[in-house]
């Protein structure tokens, strides 16, 4: 019988049925689907698939091939890549999101190319948030999965510019073929409204590790108290080990990603305040949530060395870059003017659309999947 061979492979070690996985690894697949190629999908799983996930996976006519995730932790994590390069199929072009699933690639010698999907600077990130069983050799250990990544892989992609220089200065045998395609959002869902009424409300969006600076994040709502009457929402992800943040917020709720265009159009702004001491990883990162805030016309305040995002706000308007040397009155002043101004949801659209919309992301990756091919 003839072995099914697909026209792309997509890898992940994140479940669909969580908030990386639900916004964007999903909305991806689907979309390439669509736009005619045959898809195979392999994730991991914390939880059994609902009938309705399996069913609209089914329907647009991608293969998905569950594992078990089982524990969490660094060993583990290896133990999930010994896995996934045995189950990897037939494919024209193998997508590996971040280094685990780009090495499983590489360890699975199937004879297609292969693309790194950087989606952090992932062993220092893991050191930095506090993964169990995170040291110095496992760290070590980890980026040797980087290294391998780099130099195995025939193409790319980033989600940010910045971090570009750091892996060339990293590794000397880069791929060649590069694409930045950041973090996008379903910008049909997400959509623009009005600023509501009411007393200023900003949403905390998903998850917040140990990567985010939530004593700082206090202190600036503090002094924003201290000017306006601020609501302070936390929607948490289903996933999320904590029930509280301890920023002072008046309200936790708990949050399905199919649920989030709502609660965002509900509020004025959002933040996302990371620590100082992360600057190299930080360079990788796009977190999720502020894209979904810019695509429903809402503002974000981040902190420096955020992925592009110093210069990307300096341009368009659409947030507010913190700096450690700027004083909270100048911050508070900034954020006044930013909601006052009757222009910023469409700056913050705008922004969304060009940079970090998923249609777009889809037409992306379909042609780097072509010039891989073309190259192999």
């Amino acid at each position: 019988m003839k072995r099914e061979v697909f026209d792309v492979t997509y890898l992940s070690i994140d479940s669909i049925q969580e908030g990386v996985g639900a916004s964007q690894i999903l909305p991806l697949v689907l979309g390439l689907s669509k736009n005619k190629r045959k898809v195979s999908l392999i994730t991991f799983e914390k939880s059994a698939p609902s009938p309705t996930l399996e069913n609209l996976i089914r329907e647009h006519g991608v293969i998905w091939t569950p594992q078990q995730f089982g524990r969490t932790g660094a060993i583990a994590g290896f133990q999930r890549l010994n896995t996934l390069r045995k189950v990897i199929p037939e494919s024209s072009v193998i997508h590996g999101r971040s280094d685990i699933p780009t090495a499983a690639a590489v360890f699975g010698n199937l004879d297609a190319p292969i693309l790194w999907d950087v989606r952090s600077l992932w062993s220092d990130q893991r050191r930095q948030i506090g993964t169990s069983g995170w040291n110095a050799l496992t760290t070590r250990a980890a980026r040797s999965l980087e290294d391998i990544s780099a130099k195995r892989s025939s193409a790319m992609s980033t989600l940010t510019s910045a971090v570009v220089p750091i892996l060339e200065k990293r590794h000397h045998n880069l791929p060649t073929l590069r694409e930045v395609i950041p973090t996008c959002v379903q910008t049909s869902k997400f959509l623009p409204s009005p600023m509501p009424t009411g007393p200023i409300t900003c949403l905390l969006s998903g998850t917040f590790n140990n990567y985010y600076d939530l004593e700082r994040t206090r202190r600036i709502f503090l002094n924003i108290r201290k000017s306006m009457n601020l609501r302070i929402i936390w929607a948490r992800g289903t996933e999320s080990p904590n029930h509280n943040l301890g920023v002072g917020e008046d309200e936790v709720i708990t949050a399905t990603h199919e649920q989030m265009p709502s609660i965002v159009a509900k509020s004025h702004f959002g933040i996302a305040i990371c620590k100082s001491n992360q600057q190299v990883s930080l360079a990788a990162a796009v977190p999720t949530k502020i894209g979904e805030f810019l695509a429903s016309g809402r503002p974000v305040i981040v902190s420096e060395g955020i992925g592009d995002f110093d210069t990307l706000f300096s341009d368009s308007n659409a947030g507010l870059v913190l700096s450690e040397k700027e004083s909270m009155s100048t911050t508070v002043l900034r954020l006044q003017n930013l909601l006052s101004d009757p222009t910023t949801p469409d700056k913050c659209r705008e922004l969304a659309i060009s940079h970090f919309d998923m249609e777009k992301a889809i037409t992306k990756y379909s042609t780097l999947y072509s010039k891989m091919i073309q190259n192999d």
